[in-house]
């Protein structure tokens, strides 16, 4: 059959999407795994390409672990034990660890039903554990005659929603 002019639109209409497509791809990723390069030109990303689990930081990262974490041995620190991303042009890095919310921005919610759970079988408790109200709230709950209270905040944010004691920013130098 054969391309009336239709066909000819559609044909032209997914050559460009695909390179649109292939464009947003490079885009995404950092330019030969440089995430100082790739911070620089994309200037604020939450999750950058390779940027969240399960995908590792890029390897050129780890040299700058130490400075940063105080890590002796970064030679054998493993990737995929960090998150990054990028803000205001910068690369900042979360090392992952026993409770430490890397993979995601801080649960700011005053409504907390993992705590109100825990307050209905526990009425006045003085601390709710955070198997109950999860691990990235900002706030200490407790319990009150059967309802879950908060306390302020606990935790520092920095402007993009991420707790600042846990994500670090990395310098190139």
């Amino acid at each position: 059959m054969p391309f009336n002019r239709y066909g000819i639109i559609l044909v032209l209409l997914c050559a460009g999407a695909l390179g649109l497509a292939a464009q947003a791809a490079q885009a995404a990723s950092p330019p030969g795994g440089d995430p100082f390069a790739y911070c620089a030109r994309i200037g604020t990303i939450d999750e950058p390409a390779g940027g969240f689990a399960p995908s590792p930081i890029p390897p050129a990262l780890i040299p700058y672990l130490k400075s940063v974490f105080g890590t002796a041995d970064v030679s054998a620190a493993k990737p995929e034990l960090f998150y990054w991303r990028c803000m205001d042009k910068a690369v900042y890095v979360c090392a992952v660890g026993a409770n430490l919310p890397c993979g995601g921005k801080a649960d700011r919610a005053r409504r907390n039903r993992g705590a109100e759970a825990y307050c209905r079988e526990n009425r006045n408790a003085d601390a709710v554990p955070a198997y109950a109200t999860g691990h990235a709230t900002i706030y200490a709950w407790s319990c009150s005659a059967g309802r879950a209270v908060h306390s302020p905040a606990i935790m520092k944010l920095d402007r993009r929603g991420y707790w600042t004691d846990i994500w670090h920013r990395v310098s190139p130098h």
